[in-house]
């Protein structure tokens, strides 16, 4: 579809009666041939949507998704090879990887729902029919089993012996005779001396306040201000009143 020429359609999806009342020459100007590159990516986007909606609102399922955003990418790669030792088309080349990966996401979603419609629209874009690696449903409703084996069974038996791998008896033997003690599940490590035994713990005063054990004050030479002395009294830090500072 890209390699044909737009020779009849108008811009704007204008129709033969829209535009029956102009001149010739008017025409010709309205006309795709005469029309920005942007015009035809439109026109061709909008025979995209035509050919492969569902109905006449439907401007959003996958199928449609995937034929717009091939256009917008198609567009791009042209720009690029357009202008190949240019620079400044970081802002192309972020725009396009988004597409692209827009794009993907829904491939693998039409793949998962509708295969036959993924193939085809594949096939009328020409681009690469992918097979996407789909897990298999974790729901118990929707998993399918052709061996007709219970599930809740066989998750049971893979558990089961899981824990049995994980926990089987290992040999310990010693390490300077090399003699086979016993089976263990883990290592064995000989008790400490000090099991369960009281610690001795050294007595700690502590410096900490309300106990106080500054040096000046263990030796007797703390200050021990008067609270009933005649004055302030005891200030921790000088005051600065209204009228000044206090004359002491």
């Amino acid at each position: 579809m890209r390699a044909q020429v737009p020779k009849e359609p108008y811009v704007w999806n204008l129709t033969d009666d829209d535009v029956k009342h102009l001149s010739p020459e008017m025409r010709r100007c309205l006309s795709l041939r005469c029309g920005s590159s942007e015009d035809v990516s439109n026109w061709r986007k909008h025979q995209l949507i035509r050919k492969f909606q569902r109905s006449a609102s439907d401007t959003n399922s996958p199928a449609v998704r995937i034929a717009v955003l091939t256009e917008k990418i198609m567009r791009l790669r042209a720009h690029l090879l357009r202008n190949p030792g240019t620079r400044g088309h970081q802002a192309a080349k972020i725009s396009m990887s988004m597409r692209l990966s827009k794009r993907q996401k829904a491939m693998k979603l039409l793949y998962k729902s509708d295969f036959t419609l993924y193939r085809h629209v594949c096939q009328e874009l020409g681009i690469r029919c992918v097979r996407f690696a789909v897990p298999g449903s974790k729901d118990p409703s929707k998993m399918v089993n052709p061996q007709a084996v219970d599930g809740d069974r066989a998750r049971f038996l893979i558990r089961q012996r899981m824990y049995h791998a994980k926990y089987r008896p290992r040999e310990l033997r010693d390490t300077e005779t090399n003699k086979l003690i016993r089976y263990t599940r883990h290592p064995m490590e000989p008790v400490p001396a000090s099991h369960g035994k009281a610690i001795a713990t050294p007595q700690q005063v502590s410096r900490a306040w309300p106990y106080g054990v500054r040096g000046d004050r263990v030796a007797g030479q703390q200050v021990v201000y008067n609270p009933t002395a005649a004055g302030p009294g005891y200030w921790p830090a000088k005051f600065d009143g209204l009228g000044g500072p206090v004359q002491n």
